[in-house]
């Protein structure tokens, strides 16, 4: 009678098979409540995240409201500054630090027009870029108050690229080409003005008589 080949395999899978039912009856129990513990941990961060979404979705959503009637209302700046305190980390704060700082400037306080434009970060979106690019012609009309000309010329230059929207570029750049004129620099004044209407030719028979032939 032949004898039995011994199958390597056989013996290398028939003591992993041991040795993995060795471990789990040693260590299954704890590994179960590991895996449980896990899954507990992770239902709880999730919930705390929702719960976390759903409050910050309620208070942006009380910060836009409180906005909405400061603006329709005309409301005085510390309307605006009541948003930026209560509701910090909204995006409703944030634009209401800008309003503040506007109104803060067209009163003549300085001080407190550059702290709360300096509350403003910087936002998203073709409506953010046009409100990042007033953040920065309000910081130029402060320079300009300031008799700070050079940094005036750079902040209106900013406001320029941040943003394209017409109404907004042409703002700044007739702002920037009347602190060039007051520097007594006509030539730059004249090419901001040159630069103006060949971005936008519409604007010529505005700005035409502020172009030298």
């Amino acid at each position: 009678m032949a004898n039995k080949v011994q199958n390597p395999e056989n013996d290398i899978m028939v003591e992993t098979k041991g040795k993995l039912e060795t471990f789990f009856d040693n260590y299954g129990n704890k590994l179960l409540w590991a895996l449980i513990a896990v899954a507990v941990a992770a239902v709880a961060i999730y919930l705390v995240v929702s719960i976390i979404s759903s409050n910050n979705e309620k208070k942006e959503n009380t910060a836009q409201a409180a906005l909405t009637v400061a603006i329709t209302t005309d409301a005085a700046v510390e309307a605006y500054v009541a948003v930026v305190d209560e509701y910090a980390g909204t995006k409703a704060a944030n634009t209401a630090a800008y309003m503040a700082g506007a109104e803060y400037l067209e009163v003549g306080d300085l001080e407190n027009a550059k702290a709360y434009l300096a509350k403003y970060v910087d936002a998203e979106g073709a409506a953010g870029e046009i409100i990042n690019a007033l953040v920065l012609t309000l910081r130029g009309d402060i320079a300009v108050e300031e008799n700070d000309l050079q940094s005036a010329v750079e902040l209106f230059n900013a406001a320029m690229a941040a943003s394209a929207d017409e109404a907004t570029y042409e703002k700044n750049a007739h702002k920037l080409a009347l602190v060039y004129a007051a520097m007594g620099d006509s030539e730059k004044a004249q090419e901001t003005y040159k630069a103006l209407v060949e971005k936008y030719p519409n604007l010529l028979p505005k700005y035409a008589k502020n172009i030298s032939k």
